[in-house]
């Protein structure tokens, strides 16, 4: 009795192995028959997406610039090391307080932003791992507009820290410039995800065929699901 369980068990686990074995197969003469429509698919995908990012994407200008909080100098003229880590532990504060509502309610203003939430959406604020440099970013559809935002929001930021709180250790390393080359959106990238969407479509296309195709392909398929015996089959005949 347990070596028929035994046999039926592996008679299914051969059935399922075949099934997927002849899924496989048909997935592939599918692929091999619609090869060139599935190329054409992936290649008008990513000239769709290519067309699209250049002509009827707006550009945008990003602008940018750098604060340093500098460390003491002591009288000998060496850096003073208990600063120095002192403004390390201060970095991730001042990357907070730049974007703090009172920071960006002046910086709206001086620019001409509708409000602030406007203004946070266009700007961003990071640090380069283990230093105490403060970078600045605004990103818009203007590029005098993200020059004057960041040139601003640093601006306010410093007058800021040096009334209220007497911060007097933070400096400007570079300040905003005004660029007209578009740093967005990215022609290239685009057109690689649109290639990639096309390939997508393309696996869509060949699985919906394989499931749609309800056709017995062969007089094993045929006993299979029919459950009837085959007494004749014709042989395909090429000319």
């Amino acid at each position: 009795m347990n070596q028929d369980f035994m046999n039926v068990n592996s008679w299914q686990e051969e059935d399922k192995n075949e099934d997927v074995e002849i899924d496989l197969v048909e997935i592939w003469q599918v692929i091999k028959k619609q090869f060139g429509l599935l190329v054409v698919i992936v290649i008008l995908c990513a000239i769709l997406a290519g067309v699209i990012s250049k002509f009827f994407i707006a550009p945008k200008y990003t602008s940018s610039s750098t604060i340093f909080l500098t460390p003491s100098i002591s009288e000998s003229g060496v850096v003073d090391y208990t600063s120095q880590t002192s403004n390390e532990k201060l970095v991730n504060n001042v990357m907070a307080l730049l974007v703090q509502d009172n920071i960006l309610s002046e910086v709206a203003k001086q620019t001409g932003m509708e409000s602030v939430e406007d203004l946070r959406d266009q700007i961003e604020v990071s640090n380069d791992t283990n230093t105490t440099l403060v970078k600045v970013e605004a990103t818009t559809l203007d590029p005098k507009l993200s020059k004057n935002i960041v040139n601003s929001m640093v601006n306010v930021f410093i007058d800021t820290m040096q009334e209220n709180l007497n911060l007097k250790n933070i400096e400007i390393v570079d300040k905003a410039k005004l660029s007209y080359e578009p740093s967005g959106p990215n022609v290239k990238k685009n057109i690689l995800i649109g290639a990639a969407a096309g390939f997508v479509i393309d696996a869509l296309i060949v699985v919906l065929k394989v499931l749609t195709n309800t056709r017995l392909k062969s007089k094993e398929e045929a006993e299979k699901y029919l459950n009837l015996p085959v007494f004749c089959e014709l042989p395909v005949i090429k000319d």
